[in-house]
């Protein structure tokens, strides 16, 4: 099942099958570089446009903390838990809560220890179209603690093209954390330099690889622009997160598509100096807000 919202200039096609945003159509140009059809996404591990979590990136060691009691997960990157585990948010059926012409809530409800993680949690993906703006609210109670750091995984390419070529991407981040071979935090965020400095708008394919967390702040703050992407004779696209960090993946070595993952820092749960993403039933909702903003190209 694929549901449409839109409101003008703007039309966005979801999939219940990990609240997936499949397709975005800014006037003529589709910006996000999803799979060919709704049953390819069942068949990979991409990620492609799907909510992912309950945690969000890496766990090192597939274990932590959570008060005074060690938890274990499944690891599926080696010794690793990514993105919540084989059997993540992004590989499950989410019901369809509420819609309408411009929105739409998908709803998930997971066991306690479901997934391997605790408490009876539900977690909800509110998309809304709004002008040329498209805003995710990804929302997360649970009845005892747990750890939540949730994120939306799509690809942008603004071309539609299969390639990057001409995308420039800037990030308001004078940081990031550094990384072992496994991907997981080395110990505190480092200044960025050379071609890890985005600070000004430096082009995708002419660059290094990128699967790395820039540090936008050292916790949750109010809505605010963070990333800027942008290609010729395309719409242009300013990215606005509550969260902390965003991690920038450039999708392999093809580079179809670039992942802006707003999102707390990889392995905070092992990491007492990160913000935590430890969620309890005093904190109420959680509540992760992401907007991305669009601007047509001008016209010749």
């Amino acid at each position: 099942m694929m549901l449409r919202i839109g409101s003008g200039a703007l039309q966005a096609d979801l999939l219940p099958y990990g609240a997936a945003l499949h397709q975005l159509w800014v006037g003529d140009h589709q910006v996000v570089a999803g799979l060919p059809d709704p049953a390819a996404y069942h068949a990979g591990r991409g990620y492609h446009g799907a909510v992912v979590g309950p945690v969000a990136n890496r766990i090192s060691g597939a274990q932590a903390m959570i008060g005074d009691q060690l938890w274990r997960f499944d690891p599926n990157e080696g010794t690793t838990l990514l993105h919540g585990g084989e059997i993540g948010l992004h590989g499950r059926d989410w019901t369809v809560v509420d819609q309408g012409a411009a929105h739409v809530t998908f709803a998930l409800d997971l066991a306690h220890c479901e997934g391997g993680f605790p408490g009876q949690r539900r977690i909800e993906a509110r998309y809304l179209v709004d002008g040329q703006t498209l805003r995710l609210d990804l929302v997360a109670t649970t009845d005892r603690p747990t750890l939540m750091n949730l994120s939306s995984h799509v690809y942008w390419n603004l071309t539609g093209r299969d390639n990057l070529d001409g995308h420039r991407l800037r990030i308001a981040a004078d940081r990031l954390t550094p990384v072992d071979a496994r991907l997981c935090p080395t110990g505190p965020p480092v200044a960025v330099t050379s071609e890890m400095d985005l600070r000004e708008a430096r082009l995708l394919d002419d660059g290094p690889r990128y699967d790395h967390n820039f540090c936008l702040s050292d916790a949750r703050e109010a809505l605010r622009p963070v990333a800027w992407l942008s290609a010729p004779d395309a719409p242009k696209m300013e990215l606005a997160t509550t969260e902390p960090g965003l991690q920038v993946y450039d999708g392999g070595p093809s580079m179809f598509g670039i992942a802006l993952e707003p999102q707390c820092w990889p392995d905070a749960p092992n990491r007492p100096d990160f913000f935590p993403v430890l969620l309890t039933p005093e904190d109420g909702p959680l509540v992760q807000a992401t907007e991305w903003r669009f601007t047509l190209p001008k016209r010749a």
